[in-house]
């Protein structure tokens, strides 16, 4: 929680995130799924010699290093920024857990990179069947990143049996390690991810080979319809999903079916749209192989973005109100009763010293007028998701709702709202949040309350300095 309070005016942090993490998906999952179908294709094409595919294959491979790794690292970089800025607590622990999870997926990465760029460079100065080799060694080293990152990621949904670092843990460090990596939503989560990563380079194909004017209609048929094989898994989505939605917890699953209608909306967007994309494919592309002008393919890809973003909002809002899982809440507070404990007894902003400015000292703090302190309590447990007046703004939600239903609403929030994290922190601090609402909701109309517990106050103030009452 002593972390720098990162502000991203009107939109939030947690929207900065989302925007730069799908785009980096979908690039991401088309690296992969372009590395499969480039090896496959360049082998083929060796063996018997085609000449249009390998001249195709040219084209492509520019396009794959101009787009995934370009703008793929760029994004991915962009990925580590803001997900430290806006949850370093959460970001922390993942580097800690997985050191060498993070280290694997960096040599997987820089031999994708070399590889890449030896496939690009070496038209024309490696035989056929070592560049076909190379192409083989690009598209394993690209999946086994997203191995390895599928990982982490689906860690922070499904710990499993994976315990926090303790004396009681009963399984070992490197045991913790690998209970983590190989949690139990990784598996069909990851089959999830290649099929994705297939549908995208499907797609791409059909759009590059758009772009090639010198080509026949005839030629860019016959590539548009090798490109779509890779949209044939798209049909084993549904029953991987069934997988997937069986092994998560019961309340994320619940916010998936009805119990959080955006989830719900969203997951609906995401399935639609994979349904039309394979559908498609199958009736247009495979079946009737028929061919698609650049538009009908640019409209694809945007539809399977679609698809992928709706799917990865879902995942990562199903997992309200955690990071990581039963873990740390999504505020960035350890969800433990200890700290639950501890937190109530000592005060939130004893525990947030970036809630507030640096030259204020704990006195100033606590001499403020209520709707002031508020202020800096929303800073330490609200603002990672909620900005005033902005993305996802508490105003709206607390409109006309009188002072008594607030503090109500307040104290029992986790039991309201089951996907929000609990308030903690004394009775000061809550009716301090309760006030700074009322202002937020109308500054020029706010009326400071008539009583304000000063006991309350002095004891916190007494404990945040380590005296007592």
């Amino acid at each position: 929680m002593d972390y720098p309070l990162f502000e991203f005016p009107k939109l939030g942090g947690g929207m900065l995130i989302a925007i730069v993490a799908i785009i980096h998906v979908a690039i991401a999952h088309l690296a992969v799924g372009a590395g499969l179908f480039i090896a496959l294709a360049h082998t083929s094409a060796v063996k018997h010699n085609d000449i249009l595919l390998l001249d195709f294959l040219k084209h492509y491979g520019r396009f794959l290093v101009l787009l995934a790794f370009v703008t793929g690292a760029v994004t991915g970089v962009g990925i580590w920024i803001t997900i430290s800025l806006v949850s370093p607590a959460a970001t922390s622990a993942l580097i800690h857990l997985f050191v060498w999870a993070w280290a694997m997926e960096w040599v997987f990465f820089l031999v994708e990179i070399t590889a890449g760029y030896i496939y690009y460079y070496g038209w024309g100065r490696l035989t056929p069947n070592r560049h076909a080799a190379v192409a083989w060694i690009y598209f394993v080293a690209a999946w086994m990143s997203l191995f390895v990152i599928n990982g982490i990621i689906t860690f922070m949904l499904t710990p499993g049996s994976w315990q926090p670092p303790s004396p009681n843990a009963t399984a070992t460090s490197q045991q913790a390690f690998w209970l983590a990596l190989f949690n139990p939503s990784s598996w069909p989560s990851l089959l999830l991810r290649t099929i994705s990563a297939l549908a995208f380079a499907g797609i791409s194909v059909a759009v590059v080979v758009n772009y090639i004017r010198s080509y026949s209609h005839e030629e860019r048929q016959r590539i548009i319809h090798l490109g779509s094989y890779l949209l044939a898994p798209l049909g084993l989505m549904a029953p991987l999903a069934a997988w997937y939605f069986a092994v998560l917890p019961a309340e994320a699953r619940q916010f998936a079916f009805g119990g959080s209608i955006a989830m719900t909306l969203f997951l609906a967007f995401g399935i639609v749209s994979s349904l039309y994309v394979g559908g498609y494919a199958y009736f247009g592309l495979i079946r009737s192989k028929r061919t698609i002008n650049l538009p009908t393919a640019l409209l694809l890809l945007a539809i399977a973005f679609v698809a992928t973003g709706s799917m990865e909002f879902v995942r990562e809002g199903v997992r309200k109100p955690y990071l990581i899982y039963g873990y740390i809440y999504s505020n960035g507070i350890p969800a433990t009763p200890a700290w639950r404990e501890r937190i109530n007894r000592e005060g939130i902003l004893a525990h947030a010293r970036f809630a507030y400015p640096p030259d204020m000292t704990r006195d100033e703090l606590y001499q403020l007028p209520l709707h002031r302190l508020g202020e800096y309590v929303y800073n330490a447990e609200c603002r990672i998701c909620h900005t005033p007046g902005g993305t996802n703004a508490i105003e709206p939600l607390v409109n006309r709702v009188s002072r008594e239903l607030l503090t109500q609403i307040v104290g029992e929030l986790d039991q309201l709202k089951n996907y929000m994290p609990p308030f903690m922190g004394t009775p000061l601090e809550k009716q301090a949040l309760v006030e700074y609402q009322l202002y937020l909701v109308d500054p020029q109309g706010y009326r400071p309350p008539p009583t304000v517990f000063q006991p309350a106050a002095v004891a916190v103030r007494a404990t945040a300095d380590g005296g007592e009452r």
